[in-house]
């Protein structure tokens, strides 16, 4: 049952949005932007009610699993706020293993409590504190986290078109047609979370224009995004640090910098490639490898999980130890899974059947890139290439379920949708040549 409040105020961000434009965005096509967010709230809401009446095994249904424990940990601010209070800001260890609600906390604590993957307490929290505002059902909750997916999505195509001299709308509209980032993140999940986050982040480096207001909105963005999903906040961090140095570096020369290197030192490339050498080597002399140790206990368990579910849609994915061979072995599997999934031979569900056009698109955006790469946008073709390579490593090293894989391919779009945008436009003006 979804109470009236939060039915009241779904009303009135629609009557908003009906009356008054949003910045860069074209008053005209309001419509439009009433229509994504419907889409949104009625996938969101599909999503619940798929986890609830067709799979009913809430034990192994994500929406359903936070959702749980947050009740758990609202009841505890019924009868003890400052108990409640403690524990959401991490101050205490009631939920922790031996904590007396540990019990009722099944998703609090990770099998591999690494703080780089234990991220489901970020959506726990949020879910909680919907709860203490009104929000007594899962249904409730799903339509906000439908609106922090669409708040986030809006930031990042007025980032994008901003950036690339493109059109908001149809960003907007060509983002929630991929699949992965439609589902996903309009249901109450975290990668409704990371959206929001990425939009905040995003838009504040980019959109305001006092620099410390920027700054501060940026790293607040980026810390909410941490507790969220870790390696995300790394990887936009350093999507912010290559675009800022690129940006330097291509305003220096501009303006008559004098120092001259050779025509083939690129510095976008070379200076991260030699620090991923020095960490090979510093790692391989001190045998100390905590990336390689992470990624390694990532895989052994959702593997160990995978087998003890029975996962339809698992492929192929050999273990690795915490060692740079080993890792490299599992690394080009990971970029097939990553890259190339689904092949013919997975099509065992209807997820799987769903990424194929996301397939698709991967190619179309390595065929943007190829575009993209003269429109002077040095900068951001860098910034979104080591962004986009490391999170297909990060997916691929440790991602043997194709479920799964689909799922965190997500937060990959909004950053490469000027090049799925320019691959479409030279595929439409070549047809319409044609025709």
């Amino acid at each position: 049952m979804v109470s009236w409040p939060f039915l009241f105020g779904i009303f009135a961000l629609f009557i908003c949005l009906w009356k008054f434009p949003l910045p860069g965005f074209e008053q005209n096509k309001k419509y439009i932007i009433l229509f994504i967010l419907s889409l949104r709230i009625a996938v969101g809401l599909g999503t619940v009610a798929l986890y609830t009446y067709y799979y009913t095994d809430n034990s192994k249904a994500d929406v359903h699993r936070y959702y749980n424990d947050a009740v758990n940990m609202a009841e505890v601010h019924a009868n003890a706020p400052d108990e409640f209070w403690a524990n959401w800001f991490g101050l205490a260890t009631d939920f922790e293993y031996e904590g007396r609600h540990f019990d009722c906390m099944l998703n609090w604590v990770h099998p591999y409590g690494n703080r780089m993957y234990n991220d489901n307490r970020a959506v726990i929290r949020t879910h909680a504190i919907l709860r203490l505002l009104g929000g007594n059902s899962l249904w409730a909750h799903s339509l906000i986290f439908s609106i922090f997916g669409f708040v986030g999505s809006y930031l990042l195509c007025r980032v994008v078109g901003s950036r690339w001299n493109l059109p908001p709308t149809g960003l907007l509209i060509l983002l929630h047609a991929i699949p992965a980032v439609l589902i996903w993140s309009s249901a109450p999940l975290k990668e409704a979370l990371v959206l929001l986050q990425m939009g905040l982040a995003l838009g504040s480096w980019f959109l305001i224009k006092n620099r410390i207001w920027s700054f501060l909105g940026a790293a607040a963005a980026i810390a909410l995004l941490h507790f969220t999903k870790s390696y995300m906040a790394f990887l936009l961090l350093g999507f912010i640090s290559v675009y800022s140095l690129s940006s330097y570096w291509e305003s220096k020369k501009n303006n008559g910098f004098k120092f001259k290197l050779p025509s083939y030192f690129i510095p976008e490339l070379v200076f991260p490639l030699l620090g991923i050498a020095f960490y090979v080597v510093f790692s391989s002399l001190t045998h100390w490898n905590p990336i390689l140790s992470m990624l390694s206990t990532k895989l052994h368990h959702f593997l160990n999980l995978a087998a003890a579910e029975q996962a339809g849609s698992q492929v192929y994915l050999p273990p690795f130890e915490p060692d740079w061979l080993p890792f490299l072995a599992t690394l080009k599997w990971g970029f097939v899974n990553a890259l190339f999934r689904p092949l013919p031979g997975d099509f065992h569900g209807i997820f799987t059947w769903i990424m194929l056009p996301e397939s698709m698109a991967i190619l179309l955006i390595g065929f943007g890139l190829w575009l993209g790469k003269n429109k002077g946008m040095r900068a951001w073709f860098w910034a979104s290439l080591w962004y986009g390579l490391a999170l297909l490593v990060l997916m691929g090293v440790t991602t043997p379920v194709l479920g799964s894989l689909f799922r965190y391919k997500m937060p990959l779009w909004p950053l490469f949708l000027p090049y799925l945008w320019l691959s479409i436009e030279w595929i439409g003006k070549n047809l319409k040549r044609r025709f």
